[in-house]
């Protein structure tokens, strides 16, 4: 039985029903004693603050402590600013990309806001990130350092060898007075390469499309892409341990029901994601109470798929001290065995989890080089 703080933050995500979730909500609250505290910080955590305020700004006023409205409230006014801001600074990098013909995509934050929450405060994001080809990226560290932005030093040092073989991304900071005001990471492809997920610009071309963005025409991702993206960083690397990972996948097909299911479904076979696509969707059709489109319903109830759902719910209902340190376990690392497909896929993470995760557990500190190799450019 889930308590009664979480059942509030599920019904928070539900896209049907809004009066119905209202006197669900209003029934909870008057049977149980809640913890308000303990109710924003499962919010936060889970990045679905907006989505509580709103659901909480719908009920009785006796009924809400003021000061969590004011807290929220205050919380999903700080995001729009920042999205915002994020906007803003990708527009400017993109200006200066495309005087060098770089092709720059974004992707997650703001544009999910945008696209398919319809509210750049519906989804709170705390960088910009961005989808570049590899053969770019020199020329991306050129202008983003010229530009007075500070790319991170570990990267800096790494070999170009290394960072095309494991690396799947470049971060960079912009401050002002001693204060980030904007975190930007560029992206050659999804997950770094011991994930095998490693779709890259080139394989998303077919996927790229014209669309808006504040009134301005910008290069983006398909519904499809994004889906698969959301999949892929989500599920195969996060593990859905965040509401809003489930709410992105609902509101995109929530959005757009007509999605290029042959390319979707041959990039899943591709990277062996399969199983996580159907996971995914299934999740995000159970929290938020959405019609998902046949083609997903089959396999979608399979009982591999309905063990793993069950599952994946009893984390996320586990209190936030609990799941603070979930993907540093062991854990984290079996799931993302299971919810994969192929026996090769399964077994090289395998070996990556004993290898990286486990062994170094069992040896002393000293001797953790034997497990984690840095290559650095020798000058």
């Amino acid at each position: 039985m889930f308590s009664p703080e979480f059942r509030l933050l599920l019904l928070s995500c539900r896209l049907v029903d809004a009066g119905g979730k209202v006197d669900e909500a209003c029934k909870i609250i008057k049977e149980n004693r809640i913890d308000w505290v303990d109710l924003c910080k499962r919010a936060y955590f889970h990045r679905v603050e907006p989505q509580l305020s709103d659901l909480l700004d719908k009920l009785p006023s006796p009924t809400i402590p003021e000061d969590i409205r004011s807290e929220l409230k205050e919380s999903v006014q700080a995001n729009l600013v920042g999205q915002m801001r994020y906007v803003a600074e990708f527009f400017r990098i993109k200006e200066w990309l495309d005087n060098e013909k770089i092709t720059v995509v974004p992707f997650k934050g703001f544009w999910l806001g945008e696209s398919v929450y319809g509210n750049l405060a519906g989804r709170t994001s705390s960088d910009i990130d961005l989808f570049i080809g590899l053969g770019d990226l020199e020329n991306v560290k050129r202008i983003m350092t010229g530009k007075g932005y500070s790319g991170h030093e570990s990267l800096v040092e790494l070999t170009d060898a290394y960072i095309q073989s494991e690396m799947a991304e470049y971060n960079f900071d912009r401050y002002e007075n001693g204060v980030c005001q904007a975190h930007v990471e560029f992206h050659w492809r999804s997950t770094m390469s011991f994930y095998r997920m490693g779709i890259t610009l080139e394989d998303m071309m077919p996927q790229i499309i014209k669309d808006t963005l504040q009134g301005r025409e910008v290069e983006v991702f398909s519904p499809s892409a994004n889906l698969l993206l959301v999949v892929m960083h989500h599920g195969g690397k996060e593990c859905f341990w965040q509401l809003k990972q489930i709410l992105d996948i609902a509101h995109i097909i929530r959005r757009y029901p007509d999605l290029d299911i042959e390319w979707l479904f041959q990039q899943t076979e591709r990277f062996h994601v399969r199983s996580l696509l159907f996971l995914g969707v299934r999740l995000a059709s159970e929290l938020t109470g959405i019609s998902i489109p046949a083609v997903f319903v089959g396999d979608g109830n399979s009982e591999r798929i309905s063990r793993m759902a069950r599952s994946r719910f009893r984390l996320l209902a586990k209190p936030v001290s609990e799941l603070s340190t979930y993907k540093d376990r062991v854990a984290s690392w079996l799931f993302k065995i299971r919810s994969r497909d192929g026996l090769k896929t399964k077994v090289q993470l395998l070996y990556y989890t004993l290898r990286k995760i486990i062994a170094p557990r069992l040896v002393p500190g000293k001797l953790h080089y034997l497990f984690f190799s840095r290559k650095i450019r020798k000058n």
